[in-house]
């Protein structure tokens, strides 16, 4: 059986205001480790583009990155709202519908998971300070090693992304200001830190959907569970 192709929409990982564009080959590793044959998707807006792109791929992996604009999910910017892109969120939504639609598998992890999640009419926190009181309390953007977990999240028995780490609790590493606020629907939260964050969604029906708030990228030649998620997402796809 030949390799399975991953297309992954880039992006840039910013971490306290400052670009790491090379984390981005954290992502290339994790999909050629674990089986899988990466293929980045350079932006576009061109709708003959993007359909191309969809049947060369097996799958779809979203990346980390800039904030999502508000006005993909309704809202207007708030005082803390980090950068945006809104081509790479119109490219990136479209992207979502075109593979959905083609019936391949999507991961959407840390910025993938928001759009994703704003890409079927959930919404975001646009930063941590404005979750309701008691919530949002621990430190979401850590200052240790990426490499290696800063708190804990249960996941949710029996949901795909429990059958693809093999436990319902593990340490996740965290860099984020943003957080979910309304899931979409569709879909189901199937993990949440101690300060109920969501941590994790995925679809309810038709082909696999799933987003993490993590970077299971930057874990995974540490952690085996992490490289157990890559690895379950190539099968998949």
């Amino acid at each position: 059986m030949s390799k399975p192709i991953i297309g992954i929409a880039p992006g840039v990982i910013t971490v306290d205001s400052q670009m790491f564009p090379g984390r981005q080959r954290d992502y290339l590793r994790s999909i050629t480790a674990n089986g899988g044959v990466p293929l980045v998707l350079p932006v576009t807006t061109d709708e003959a583009t993007i359909a191309r792109y969809v049947t060369l791929i097996d799958g779809l992996l979203l990346c980390g990155g800039a904030d999502v604009a508000p006005a993909m999910y309704g809202e207007e910017p708030q005082p803390k709202l980090g950068g945006i892109d809104p081509e790479r969120d119109q490219y990136e939504m479209a992207l979502i519908r075109a593979t959905h639609a083609a019936d391949k598998p999507v991961l959407g992890i840390c910025r993938g998971l928001q759009i994703l999640n704003a890409c079927y009419g959930g919404s975001l926190y646009q930063d941590m300070s404005y979750l309701p009181a008691g919530q949002g309390t621990l430190k979401h953007m850590q200052g240790q090693l990426a490499a290696y977990g800063s708190h804990q999240v249960t996941v949710t028995p029996e949901s795909t992304l429990a059958t693809y780490l093999g436990t319902t609790k593990l340490a996740v590493n965290s860099f984020h200001h943003q957080a979910l606020k309304q899931v979409a629907d569709g879909f189901q939260a199937v993990a949440q830190s101690s300060d109920q964050v969501v941590e994790a969604i995925e679809s309810t029906d038709g082909a696999l959907q799933l987003g993490v708030q993590w970077h299971p990228e930057m874990m995974q030649q540490a952690d085996s569970i992490q490289a157990q998620l890559f690895a379950r997402f190539v099968v998949a796809c």
